[in-house]
């Protein structure tokens, strides 16, 4: 973890980290008290009294958005074309809270004070969820019940409903869910009702790991205001439409989910019952010029309102003074800026007109200078997470040499990570082996094998060698192609045709110097050595994620894509790392289908085990196998950006791994 230099202890991190009500893997809770008194002890004394310590109140901090990545979804119910960090955790969290609420003092545990809901309680066997509300309320001064959690559930069960209706298109998206996975949650859930005006309990189809159900299932939950949101049209009557959803079935095989998967008996349509709340929440989200002043979104619960939003991506934040959290926001507004390209948000950071924004790599040479001039104090914003370029293994043309591990080998090896961030990334960064992060360090969930040296280090003798063996003919400079087609040993595999040429399109987000460098730089090496061919195409991140997570399956294929680059993964809402979310077949945000019945497997067994060193080992197992089959190809994990903040800014610093702000902590000091 990297600090500021002038950083000294916010009080929002000498609070206790979260635990389960059942147990964390490699550091109990016992640990965790002491290693935030110890810290706290320390800081203290190495920053004096914070009695000294003067702030101002009021001040509008401004925060710089990435190139082309502005906020587009209002809703917190997201569908896979729209999950992205820019609309969840920088946007969309800012007014709408979690039920529970993960990053602390820079580390990724429950954050027990910014939950709306008291840590959960498992019983009979870990098959029965207990949970209590803090009473909390919306700015409305309604408060935060039980019923207005049961109305999420409803509408998650109707909205990831396999046999629901089907609604939208792909240039509308009908509503859903990016974190959902083929018999997760909430279709492991075989029941759920509110207890009580606060308290609700949730009934499980087995008995599963706490830790992982709190981290990974019940972190995907948001309290929605069913006294407002409970419609079916703009000027229609506030119901209990959502109720249809309530009552739960067992899934028939046609529904082809996993064995004891529950579903809701009655999900509704586009036009009634919970799917059609979803579906008019979704369309009136989809409806981004109606932000500031649609009635919806003013029923909040977190820190800030919005009061404006241009279609250029431009917010501006004001606080909720009902919020019942703590700290509450000090600032007067909080503004996010667009920018189309880095070079334009550097052209800002120059003239000093940003509170937070961020050096591109290219011009990290200037920062001595802007801290200077600017009163910018500088910070890498490391995430719990990884950079990859995902594979659209449904890809009619494409997609039979991807699905070769042999191929994914080559062009893994062909990967120069110690070098890349040597030139593209200014010696920030770490070498990344497969899903589990790499940071913070000395990250316990990392395997031995991902925390060692390279499993496909940098070789292109190596992946010229595996072409060859593998029945092509290689042109190193040139263009191979398949020599000896079919199945059998040393023929290029399944669905590959004789003569036929290794070329793959290349999706690369705009708006980044460096990306452009790194890609091109790739694009060489890999024609250079081996003879592939790459053409490369660019978009705005917004568009690039539609085009991805755009249903693609081997019935159904996507044509438009084979690989996309410019893109990370944070792991949230699944904040455990076990890969569910990611990589399960099916799942929403496996973009590309990677289908594996062996990692599978390994995925449930870390849902289920039962002790801390059984999750350990299954967790071990399951990415070891990632890093090697390779379901995507890993690139370095480098910081998601390079932070320049004015120096008078208090609360900024740790940056939080989850890729998630705080500007209810941000002050300016005298």
């Amino acid at each position: 973890m990297v600090f500021a230099r002038d950083f000294c202890y916010h009080p929002r991190m000498l609070r206790v980290r979260g635990h389960s009500a059942g147990w964390r893997a490699h550091l109990p809770a016992a640990g965790r008290l002491a290693t935030v008194v110890l810290a706290a002890a320390l800081l203290m004394s190495a920053c004096g009294n914070s009695a000294t310590a003067h702030t101002t109140h009021g001040g509008t901090v401004t925060f710089a958005e990435l190139p082309a990545d502005t906020p587009t979804y209002i809703f917190p119910m997201m569908p896979g074309a729209y999950f992205g960090n820019q609309n969840l955790y920088q946007f969309s969290n800012e007014f709408f809270l979690p039920l529970y609420w993960f990053g602390d003092h820079g580390q990724p545990v429950l954050n027990r004070q910014l939950s709306i809901a008291n840590v959960p309680t498992f019983s009979d066997g870990n098959t029965v969820v207990n949970i209590s509300l803090k009473h909390w309320q919306w700015s409305t001064g309604h408060p935060i019940t039980a019923r207005d959690v049961v109305m999420w559930l409803n509408l998650l069960s109707a909205a990831t409903d396999p046999q629901a209706p089907v609604i939208g298109s792909t240039t509308s998206p009908g509503p859903g869910w990016g974190a959902a996975v083929a018999g997760g949650f909430p279709e492991n859930v075989i029941s759920y009702a509110a207890t009580g005006t606060y308290s609700l309990t949730i009934k499980l189809n087995a008995s599963y790991n706490p830790t992982w159900f709190l981290y990974n299932e019940l972190s995907q939950v948001f309290p929605l205001p069913r006294f407002a949101w409970d419609k079916l049209a703009a000027g229609g009557a506030v119901g209990n439409y959502d109720a249809s959803a309530e009552a739960r079935v067992l899934a028939p095989a046609s529904a082809g989910l996993p064995a004891n998967s529950y579903l809701p008996a009655n999900p509704g349509t586009g036009t009634s019952g919970a799917l059609g709340v979803a579906q008019f929440l979704n369309s009136q989200s989809e409806n981004s010029a109606s932000y500031d002043t649609n009635p919806l979104w003013q029923v909040v619960d977190g820190p800030f309102h919005l009061s404006q939003y241009t279609s250029s991506g431009y917010v501006k934040m004001t606080p909720n003074k009902n919020y019942s959290g703590s700290p509450k926001p000090t600032i007067s507004a909080f503004v996010e800026e667009p920018f189309t390209s880095d070079t334009a948000e550097f052209n800002a950071l120059r003239t000093g007109s940003l509170t937070i924004g961020y050096m591109p790599v290219q011009d990290l040479p200037q920062k001595a200078s802007l801290e200077r001039s600017q009163s910018y104090s500088f910070a890498p914003w490391y995430g719990f997470g990884f950079v990859y370029m995902p594979l659209n293994f449904t890809n009619p043309t494409s997609g039979p040499l991807l699905r070769q591990a042999y191929f994914r080998q080559v062009l893994q090896s062909l990967i120069n990570q110690p070098q890349d961030i040597k030139d593209f990334d200014a010696g920030y960064g770490n070498l990344e082996n497969g899903p589990v992060p790499t940071y913070p360090p000395g990250n316990a969930d990392e395997s031995p094998l991902e925390a060692k040296s390279l499993i496909y280090p940098y070789s292109p003798t190596a992946a010229v060698t595996l072409l060859r063996e593998h029945g092509w003919n290689v042109e190193p400079g040139g263009s191979s192609y398949c020599a000896h087609p079919g199945t059998g040993a040393g023929e290029c595999g399944a669905g590959i045709s004789l003569r036929e040429t290794a070329s793959l399109p290349l999706l690369v987000t705009s708006g980044s110097v460096t990306t452009t460098n790194e890609m091109e730089a790739l694009q060489s090496t890999w024609k250079l050595h081996a003879g592939i061919d790459v053409t490369i195409s660019q978009a705005p991140f917004n568009q690039v994620i539609s085009t991805m997570f755009n249903s693609c399956s081997y019935v159904n294929p996507c044509r438009s894509w084979t690989m996309v680059a410019g893109i990370s993964w944070t792991y949230s809402p699944d904040y455990l790392p076990t890969g569910g979310e990611l990589f399960a077949t099916g799942s929403s945000s496996n973009g590309g289908d990677y289908s594996s019945t062996i990692n599978d497997a390994n995925i449930h067994e870390t849902h289920v085990a039962g002790s801390a060193a059984s999750e350990t080992k299954a967790l071990f197992n399951y990415q070891d196998y990632l890093a090697r089959n390779l379901p995507v190809l890993f690139l370095p994990d480098v910081p998601l950006q390079f932070t320049m903040y004015k120096s008078n800014l208090k609360g900024l610093v740790p940056q939080d791994v989850f890729d998630i702000i705080y500007p209810q902590d941000y002050s300016f000091g005298s």
